[in-house]
């Protein structure tokens, strides 16, 4: 989950048009329109990587008249649906995967299941990918993977997959001071 306080504003005096701010929106709230950005406060969640990105100085962070809440209630789902998901994806449904939201696997398997496409769908139905978007990025690519979704490339998303599961039998085997049997 996350509450989503502020939202970005582009001063048009001082945007050049780069689309350096589009690039690396993990929202697409941001696009560059006749040489000028312009954000979607509706997709905007506040991430700050267009003020980070922007060279002139032309994006700010400012309050929202009203918060937002971004999240995706496992609960309204089939948790029949949720658990084979995740087991296929496998990873535990109930730990937080996102550092920054604190959102589990099952609410991305939700967000999935209710029409997820995209690492981008699930910024905008969860919240993860909106903060570093480093730690998380690996299970959603592993979930998506799970529901034989693809992921077309996209700078904004590295698809980090490696995960204890995916350690050979033979590996495991082998070496049984890493105890991959006690967690998987």
């Amino acid at each position: 989950m996350k509450i989503v306080k502020y939202l970005s504003k582009v001063d048009s005096e001082k945007c050049n048009g780069d689309k350096h701010c589009e690039k690396y929106c993990p929202s697409g709230a941001i696009k560059v329109v006749e040489k000028k950005a312009v954000v979607d406060e509706d997709r905007c969640v506040a991430c700050g990587k267009c003020y980070e990105a922007c060279g002139e100085g032309a994006v700010q962070l400012i309050e929202r008249t009203e918060p937002i809440t971004i999240f995706t209630d496992p609960d309204t789902v089939d948790q029949l649906e949720i658990q084979q998901l995740c087991e296929k994806a496998g990873v535990m449904p109930d730990i937080s995967i996102c550092p920054c939201t604190k959102t589990t696997p099952k609410e991305i398997a939700a967000a999935i299941i209710k029409g997820a496409k995209s690492p981008e769908d699930i910024v905008l139905m969860t919240g993860t990918g909106a903060g570093c978007g480093v730690y998380c990025i690996a299970i959603v690519f592993r979930m998506f993977a799970a529901a034989d979704i693809i992921i077309e490339d996209d700078p904004r998303w590295h698809n980090m997959t490696l995960m204890a599961d995916d350690v050979p039998e033979s590996i495991k085997s082998e070496h049984p001071v890493y105890r991959f049997g006690e967690l998987f």
